[in-house]
């Protein structure tokens, strides 16, 4: 038994390419198009016929066209405000301001077409549909561990975005892979992530007992730029991959929901941790290695973890890990817990936004018997 898997292969195309860049200015001219006339009211196929009729463009750019932007708000500015207020204001020549609205070209792929119609992976290379029976082969480079997944994928969706520096473009290749089915183990590791490290601890389901606990350091992330913080994500990732694995545990991640309360900078540095973005790395790259990823609420876990501190002797993140572990693994007895050590009456079941939804009474503090 198997099951689908949403994936995104990273790839590369050095230079660029004259034929190209005015696809991509057409393209990107017929996207701000169908911004405009989508919000006049107009229906889809309408807006479809018209446009390839008018673009000269293929049918499947204009429908990635329309796919791109149906999702978006009234009012938006294609290429950012600031960019136009730089332009408005001469900070900003012609050309650069052309560079910033035109940069990304999209087209999705159908199993129907064996991959990609206009934008077709093959040998290495990347065949681009430019016009009418005419066509452009770019040498793309896609790392060696995705290169399977693209060469035995039914279809794909191609986006291809030009680099700031125009050195060339990024490719993003989403397939959807075939992953075996996960079998559930004995064990649960719960991730407590916080600010500049992760701490972890990993429980039995069946007799809640903590088998490890630890922590993995990722300080250099508040500080990082965009590109360094991405790699030091996915190395986050590779290191709950290879523990999870090494003592044969399913994962759990808990919701953050920082309190404003706390100041500006205590918050800027819980963001700097980008908790959504590794989350959703985890999510795919989890199930890629075999190990089964779940998203829980955690709340309760912190104060629980903070009067369980002393008597594990550990500090009140990892206390607050195998509080987690014991929620994902026996949620009833971690109610019952919590009852007895911190509330003198009963604890909402349903948390799966990551708050409580009711507002517990709050009692004397209870040991744990």
């Amino acid at each position: 038994m198997s099951f689908r898997l949403k994936v995104t292969v990273p790839g590369h195309i050095s230079g660029l390419h004259p034929e190209l860049e005015q696809l991509i200015f057409r393209f990107e001219n017929v996207r701000r198009r169908v911004y405009r006339i989508k919000w006049k009211g107009v229906g889809r196929l309408e807006i479809l016929r018209q446009l390839t009729k008018e673009s000269g463009l293929p049918a499947r750019y204009v429908n990635a066209a329309y796919d791109s932007i149906k999702a978006l708000p009234p009012h938006v500015t294609f290429g950012g405000k600031q960019t136009q207020r730089f332009r408005q204001g001469g900070k900003l020549s012609h050309e650069e301001y052309r560079l910033q609205r035109h940069r990304i070209l999209i087209c999705r792929g159908e199993k129907a077409r064996q991959g990609n119609l206009c934008l077709r992976i093959k040998d290495g290379k990347l065949r681009i549909t430019v016009g009418r029976n005419k066509w452009i082969w770019l040498p793309i480079h896609i790392p060696k561990k995705y290169q399977h997944l693209v060469n035995h994928a039914e279809s794909y969706t191609v986006l291809l975005k030009r680099r700031p520096d125009l050195k060339g473009y990024e490719v993003r290749i989403t397939i959807k892979a075939e992953v075996p089915e996960i079998k559930r183990p004995e064990r649960v590791m719960a991730l407590d992530i916080n600010s500049g490290h992760v701490d972890f601890s990993v429980a039995d389901k069946e007799t809640l007992k903590p088998v490890a606990v630890g922590k993995v350091d990722c300080h250099e992330l508040l500080d990082a730029n965009k590109g360094k913080r991405k790699i030091l994500l996915h190395l986050i990732a590779e290191k709950v991959t290879n523990i999870a694995r090494h003592y044969g545990a399913e994962v759990f991640a808990g919701k953050l929901h920082a309190s404003y309360t706390h100041g500006h900078r205590f918050n800027r540095r819980v963001q700097g941790m980008n908790q959504f973005q590794l989350r959703q790395i985890l999510e795919y790259k989890l199930p890629m290695k075999a190990v089964s990823y779940t998203e829980l609420s955690e709340a309760y876990t912190s104060k629980l973890g903070t009067r369980l501190s002393k008597p594990l002797g550990l500090d009140v993140h990892k206390a607050a890990s195998y509080a987690f572990a014991i929620k994902a693994a026996n949620y009833p007895f971690f109610k019952s817990l919590l009852n007895r050590v911190i509330f003198s009456s009963g604890v909402s079941a349903y948390e799966g936004d990551g708050i409580p939804s009711t507002r517990p009474s709050w009692g004397s503090p209870q040991t744990v018997a």
